[in-house]
């Protein structure tokens, strides 16, 4: 192997240093200690001794503790985050006084907290136990939630949501990082967009309890509905917090494998190339090389303009089909097939990037272009319209979200390097709350009951999303064209290429350090 590594670095060593920085690894005298070198040749030589029986029979272990745990986590993550959407049509707003812009301000404070977090979240995710911290902080959310349904004041309220959002914030990026510990890059994918479609299931089941308790509230009087459905989702959290402390971590971390099993669970998913969720120092050349990355740029603008509709849609959604003449029961429950609809385009984005990988960004730029055709429609469509006809259209605003599921779930599996994926990852969610803090403010009180401006700069914002869409693809196949035509020149096999990406994936080098690095698109 000394041979092959020579010779790649003859063919690349005045124009491409990163080779130099991967074959490091295994020569005398390299910067990398001798345990870390004997770790990864384990992890690597490991993928060969055990059969693919067996990595099937360890695969549908590890989804049947793992999945359900991320799917029930995620769903109540949006189930906790939209209630203050359907409390406020079960007299939120009367029993804490709010007036003006205060509602539309929790939001605000919400995702203030969850986009200052963003950043020493990651850096402790990275430093600490990946499951124990995500699972104290799924249980201190809970909590939170807990303490929604005893609020009395704006400032209460405002208290709580902030608290919320800080701890919300380790959802989504730490989940990426889970994923990509234990599942290879062609699974990363259906993975993801598994949970992520819980955003819509939950928000069906949701939308039935509520519908009961706000229905059996009416009758019979009591707590007010909203006070009871923060506690139930409350306590539902805190529960689930309990069972992320037992079952959730890296490969290494758990205890419900064997340490045989651990080793093959690593040895799996060497080929990624892209590391794990591990701890790791914090490595500021990492996020250095962030801002010179053009795949960088593209999620961020993508997370930002994405949520700021998206942050729009989701807090307002209910009010906009009260606009179509519905009462505060019938918006919940006539929305509710507009979820079910949205669970439907994720698990079939989820199916077809599965099966046909390319699929990815042509399926991403049509929902995105739905979107923008459905808000055009309700958002210009005339008084006389009939309000069955906006609700149909209106049921597929789903579709908005469905792009940004297949573009988060993208980042981990393209991008390497423990502190560049936590960067990259709480970079895109910084962004993600700037938009979610502007998208609340995009439907104002005096554009009742049409919101003709608010679906208006949603849907023109969706087109701008496209154009990005197109641009980063390219950069995906350009990027991905030069690194094919540098190989074939250097002369090099298949075998050593793959042998060296895992080399650069197992020694923490980045996707842009690492030129047998492909990426998915």
């Amino acid at each position: 192997m000394s041979a092959s590594i020579d010779n790649e670095k003859s063919a690349y060593v005045d124009n491409n240093e990163t080779v130099i920085a991967v074959a490091t690894v295994f020569e005398q005298g390299g910067d990398v200690s001798e345990d870390a070198k004997n770790r990864v040749l384990d992890v690597i030589n490991a993928e060969d001794d055990y059969s693919e029986a067996q990595y099937k029979k360890l695969t549908r272990k590890i989804d049947l503790i793992l999945m359900p745990l991320l799917m029930l986590t995620y769903g109540l993550q949006y189930s906790d985050k939209v209630s203050l959407s359907s409390g406020v049509v079960f007299g939120l707003k009367t029993d804490t006084h709010l007036v003006g812009q205060e509602y539309g301000l929790l939001t605000v404070w919400f995702y203030l907290a969850y986009c200052v977090a963003q950043l020493p979240m990651a850096w402790a995710m990275q430093r600490l136990p990946l499951g124990r911290t995500m699972a104290v902080c799924v249980f201190l959310w809970g909590g939170a939630v807990m303490c929604l349904g005893a609020c009395n004041t704006y400032a209460q309220l405002s208290v709580v949501r902030a608290i919320l959002g800080w701890f919300e914030a380790v959802v989504t990026p730490g989940f990426a990082l889970i994923v990509i510990s234990w599942y290879k890059r062609s699974e990363a994918t259906s993975r993801q967009m598994t949970y992520f479609a819980m955003n819509a299931m939950f928000s069906i089941v949701f939308g039935v309890v509520i519908y009961f308790i706000a229905l059996a509230q009416q009758k019979h009087g009591g707590l007010a509905a909203w006070r009871v459905i923060n506690l139930f989702l409350g306590g539902l959290t805190v529960l689930d917090g309990i069972l992320l402390f037992i079952f959730l971590g890296t490969p290494e971390q758990v205890w419900w494998l064997s340490a045989e099993q651990k080793r093959a669970a690593r040895a799996r998913v060497v080929s990624n190339g892209t590391g794990g969720g591990e701890q790791h120092p914090w490595k500021k050349e990492q996020v250095y090389e962030c801002f010179r990355d053009r795949q960088y740029w593209h999620a961020l603008f993508n997370s930002v303009a994405t949520q700021t509709a998206n942050g729009a849609l989701g807090t307002f959604n209910v009010l906009v089909f009260q606009s179509f003449g519905f009462t505060a029961l019938e918006s919940i429950l006539y929305g509710l097939p507009a979820t079910a609809i949205g669970f439907l385009m994720v698990i079939f984005s989820s199916w077809s990037v599965s099966k046909y990988p390319k699929t990815r960004f042509p399926l991403a730029i049509f929902f995105l272009l739905l979107a923008f055709a459905v808000l055009l429609f309700v958002g210009l469509a005339p008084a006389s319209t009939n309000k069955w006809t906006k609700w149909g259209v209106f049921s597929f605003y789903w579709a908005s979200s469905t792009p940004v599921f297949l573009m988060w779930s993208i980042i981990p599996v393209n991008t390497a390097g423990r502190t560049k994926k936590s960067f990259l990852g709480g970079s895109i969610f910084v962004v993600y709350c700037g938009g979610a803090i502007t998208g609340s403010l995009i439907f104002l009180p005096s554009d009742a009951p049409h919101y003709l401006h608010g679906l208006t700069a949603c849907a023109v914002l969706y087109g701008v999303c496209v154009v990005n869409m197109v641009f980063w693809w390219k950069y995906y196949v350009s990027e991905n064209q030069k690194r094919e035509a540098a190989f074939i020149a250097s002369g090099m096999s298949l075998e050593e290429r793959e042998y060296l990406n895992k080399v650069a994936g197992e020694s923490d080098l980045t996707d842009r350090q690492n030129p047998h690095f492909r990426y998915h698109c």
